[in-house]
């Protein structure tokens, strides 16, 4: 693929780790697939401009977390694509899906005991990817109504972005899901790693952080490695 097409689409510091996987003959094949898919009439989800979004949003060189789950939404709401490039996010109806809604229930269930009247629930997950929460999808698109449908279109490019960008950052990896969970394979040995079976559950546990569960225990990770700690939810 050309550089030129994408590099408006991702945040200038992600530039020189992203280029050779775009220039790629793999790259080629996913957009290849992805034009004929849509030359046949199929809906591809999310936008073209924001199937990248997620690199674009949260500048490399401010990375703290990578949170990836299974792939994007896949359904429309008032003909609107739900999916807007952010995992979980769906800013583009302003409807918040029901897996986003268990997320912060179990944000504040684990942070808050269940109540937080400081919060807003949002359907547009940014505020995170503004913190260096990376946003990752398993594949960065979908069919229409098939959830997981180009997940093995996407291993390729996954692959290359841990073992050529992310294990070398060194970074906290959240996989949301059985499914994004698969993908553990391909982080280094010493990455920390957070397993959530699902979005209604945040009280992951292990020997090491056997108090804590999965964002107590990565705030406290980032505070003692470089003295930072995530807002998991948006203050009013």
């Amino acid at each position: 693929m050309k550089w030129e097409t994408f590099e408006d689409l991702i945040h200038p510091s992600w530039h020189l780790k992203l280029k050779p996987f775009i220039e790629s003959k793999e790259c080629d094949k996913i957009y290849r697939f992805l034009k004929k898919e849509s030359k046949r009439g199929k809906t591809i989800a999310p936008l073209s401009s924001n199937v990248w979004r997620c690199f674009l949003e949260t500048p490399y060189d401010e990375l703290k977390v990578i949170m990836m789950g299974f792939s994007p939404y896949h359904t429309m709401r008032n003909d609107v694509l739900v999916a807007d490039g952010l995992l979980m996010s769906c800013s583009s109806t302003g409807y918040i899906q029901p897996s986003l809604l268990n997320f912060y229930n179990a944000i504040e269930n684990e942070l808050y005991n269940g109540l937080n009247l400081n919060f807003d629930k949002t359907p547009d997950l940014s505020y995170l990817a503004h913190q260096g929460v990376l946003m990752l999808n398993a594949s960065l698109t979908t069919e229409l109504n098939k959830p997981g449908s180009h997940l093995l279109l996407w291993e390729p490019f996954i692959e290359y972005l841990f073992n050529e960008v992310i294990n070398t950052s060194r970074v906290p990896v959240i996989f949301l899901g059985k499914e994004a969970a698969k993908y553990e394979k391909y982080t280094a040995p010493f990455s920390w790693i957070f397993k959530i079976s699902h979005p209604a559950s945040a009280s992951y546990r292990n020997t090491e952080w056997d108090s804590e569960g999965t964002f107590r225990a990565i705030n406290t990770i980032l505070k003692n490695t470089n003295n930072f700690e995530i807002d998991w939810l948006l203050k009013i």
